[in-house]
């Protein structure tokens, strides 16, 4: 049975090589990423990042007593009109950095006492992110790793994450297709959404908490109650 360390090692090759004809997310936008060409998130090959941190904005169940490791993610998949991020998201607010510095920025929020690894909008960077934490872990970094995403995620790249990933936190914004086109950029997000969390339960199956209420596996869904029920809530839950 291979290791955690060598499941990353290998889907990290995998997903880079696919890089050069991008279908990283459901976009499936097709340009090469390694050669600079940008398709829809606008992120080419290399970690682009808008910072990190010990993180305390999220669920309880998270941040504990020392945070949550949070590296924000610039770029985005989606193009939500409602996004508290949109200068991370949409302007590209950020620094573009090697895979070694992220590996470091991993190890750091180790050493500073974090709980775990939160990857904030990881989804179109997912084979940047799988070479750092290979390096991370051959230097020791071994914190539970929470993917942390909008749900707009190809289920092809969430089986090759079976086995890294230890917690999931996706969104699921709306349910129907015509809102999703209007207000989040993608059409098809409510079947994708749908398909994607049932994968992730697949993998990591319900919340699981130790003695100090910190979540040290499973799914964790999050869903944002819009103005005028536009994401029909009631449907979602």
């Amino acid at each position: 049975m291979k290791s955690k360390r060598d499941l990353i090692a290998q889907a990290g090759n995998i997903l880079y090589e696919k890089l050069s004809s991008c279908g990283m997310c459901p976009r499936g936008c097709g340009v090469n990423r390694l050669e600079g060409q940008e398709g829809f998130c606008r992120t080419g090959s290399q970690p682009e990042i808008s910072g990190y941190e010990p993180h305390f904005g999220e669920e309880a169940c998270l941040v504990g007593e020392k945070g949550s490791g949070a590296i924000f993610f610039t770029g985005c998949n989606l193009a939500c009109v409602f996004c508290q991020t949109f200068e991370i998201s949409q302007l590209h607010q950020g620094t573009v950095i090697s895979n070694q510095a992220l590996a470091e920025i991993m190890l750091k929020l180790k050493k500073n006492g974090c709980h775990n690894l939160n990857l904030v909008t990881p989804s179109h960077q997912v084979a940047a992110i799988l070479k750092a934490l290979e390096t991370a872990m051959d230097q020791g970094f071994d914190l539970p790793v929470v993917y942390n995403t909008g749900g707009y995620d190809s289920i092809e790249t969430l089986r090759l994450l079976e086995g890294m990933v230890d917690i999931y936190v996706p969104d699921f914004k709306v349910w129907d297709e015509e809102v999703a086109a209007r207000i989040i950029g993608a059409r098809d997000y409510p079947e994708v959404a749908r398909k994607a969390i049932k994968e992730m339960h697949r993998q990591v199956g319900d919340l699981v908490l130790d003695q100090n209420g910190l979540t040290r596996r499973g799914l964790l869904v999050r869903h944002l109650v819009l103005p005028g029920d536009l994401s029909d809530t009631e449907k979602v839950l």
